[in-house]
């Protein structure tokens, strides 16, 4: 074997085995991010809502604007208050606020970029106000090439991908959340239970002073 041939086969060696090792770097870089974004995807909380702490809340989106109004512990329509509310299905929708969790963080946008995410228009709009009197906003967007949602809040410019179904969840009417009867019924009977005890409340003072006046004399 010449020397020339001898030269070139450790040539072409020597590239294979810097190609290999490349290629496993490339290979346990992947992995190694890969364990990472797992990891980030677990902890990477946007928001937190106490539902507790809501006292009124607006949703805008394809189907209308709804607005409730909450003191607490009891919903009612903003628009409508008479309106047989089922109180389970309007705290669950709201729970899906706490948290507000995201699948990746595509870093701070500025206005001129939110059209390709959908978020110069948004599709739907959730407008919070807070017992302190703090204002929240979350905005949802359109549908990312891995079939997660494109969002925001009124909390910083960055822009999210997270849960699809926030989308469902929130483009809703007030019929979506009209109680079965037996439920309203049991809400009114509780309403008029407490309407009676305010009113007995006053009844019973004015005994109550008539007791001690006729004790006096």
């Amino acid at each position: 074997m010449t020397k020339k041939k001898r030269r070139l086969r450790l040539c072409a060696a020597a590239l294979l085995l810097a190609a290999l090792a490349v290629i496993y770097a490339l290979v346990l870089r992947a992995d190694f991010n890969g364990q990472d974004t797992s990891e980030e995807e677990e902890e990477l909380t946007v928001l937190a809502v106490e539902r507790e702490d809501i006292r009124s809340a607006q949703i805008e989106s394809s189907a209308g604007t709804l607005a409730f109004s909450y003191d607490g512990e009891t919903w009612s329509s903003a628009d409508n208050p008479d309106f047989p509310l089922d109180q389970d299905a309007v705290s669950a929708l709201f729970n899906r606020l706490n948290p507000l969790n995201a699948v990746r963080d595509l870093g701070e946008m500025g206005e001129e970029d939110l059209e390709a995410y959908g978020l110069e228009a948004p599709a739907v709009t959730i407008s919070l106000t807070l017992e302190d009197g703090e204002e929240l906003s979350v905005y949802l967007g359109n549908e990312a090439s891995d079939g997660n949602l494109y969002f925001m809040t009124s909390e910083n410019s960055h822009v999210y991908t997270g849960d699809s179904y926030l989308a469902t969840a929130f483009e809703c009417e007030l019929s979506d959340f009209e109680a079965e009867e037996e439920e309203a019924e049991e809400t009114e009977e509780e309403s008029e239970s407490e309407s009676e005890a305010e009113a007995e409340e006053p009844e019973e003072s004015a005994a109550a002073e008539e007791t001690g006046a006729d004790e006096g004399e």
